[in-house]
């Protein structure tokens, strides 16, 4: 779906990628499941694109639903893949660190279930490491089609950030923002849930980063894109506060 001019949102339920269409080129935000390859190889046809004009994917942050196909990217198309320097070791393979909340508050949510069985079938129990990687800063305007600067919002993990692309106004918030819980299903901007969370009181903190963007489209990891633009949407975390 496109969802701004050249932005494309792409998902198979529960997790959300997306395909950026620049001078020629692509710029992917984010890389699903290792089981979204294929609709990759789709979309990327269906745009009357190749596979070698995939400049770039930015991860978002080194969770297994978000790095999923980046190394087959990197071997395949040549793309050169990016992810905050604080999540770089996790990218390449190192143990993830532990949440600060537990999962089992949650088992007697039926959304739980629909998340686990989603990506446990399209491979993403754990993280595909990458083999090559580039890093990248807070505030950093990174030298790939569409020029996107980085705003770090460290607490679901260490290294999480949002992509602003200012020329279109967008801000792509991975997990820093998300518009559903995926252990709750509750729907609305809010933070991740502490069971996925490094650090949950950060990831809220963290809300406050993200209002030096304006951007009047918010496009989340989780969740339907919002309209209403960022600071309503950090507002409306704020208020809906932790799970």
């Amino acid at each position: 779906m496109e969802v701004v001019a050249g932005v494309h949102r792409l998902t198979k339920g529960v997790v959300n990628w997306y395909v950026i269409e620049d001078a020629g080129k692509l710029v992917v935000i984010d890389a699903g499941t290792p089981g979204d390859w294929g609709l990759l190889v789709e979309t990327v046809g269906r745009l009357g694109h190749r596979l070698a004009d995939i400049d770039a994917v930015l991860i978002t942050h080194a969770h297994a639903d978000h790095t999923g196909f980046a190394e087959q990217a990197r071997t395949t198309a040549g793309s050169r893949v990016w992810i905050h320097e604080d999540d770089a070791p996790v990218a390449r393979g190192a143990k993830q660190p532990k949440t600060d909340g537990r999962v089992a508050p949650y088992l007697v949510r039926t959304e739980m279930y629909r998340t686990v069985f989603s990506l446990v079938r399209r491979g993403a129990t754990k993280v595909v490491p990458i083999r090559e990687l580039s890093t990248f800063a807070d505030g950093e305007v990174l030298d790939v089609p569409g020029h996107p600067r980085v705003v770090h919002a460290p607490g679901h993990t260490l290294g999480t950030t949002a992509i602003h692309l200012e020329e279109r106004s967008v801000l792509l918030t991975g997990d820093a923002l998300v518009t559903r819980n995926p252990l709750t299903g509750r729907v609305g901007p809010q933070i991740m849930p502490s069971g996925f969370n490094n650090n949950t009181p950060a990831a809220l903190a963290a809300l406050g980063a993200l209002l030096a963007v304006t951007a009047d489209t918010v496009l989340p990891g989780h969740g339907e894109p919002w309209t209403g633009g960022v600071s309503e949407a950090v507002r409306a975390a704020r208020k809906a506060g932790v799970s």
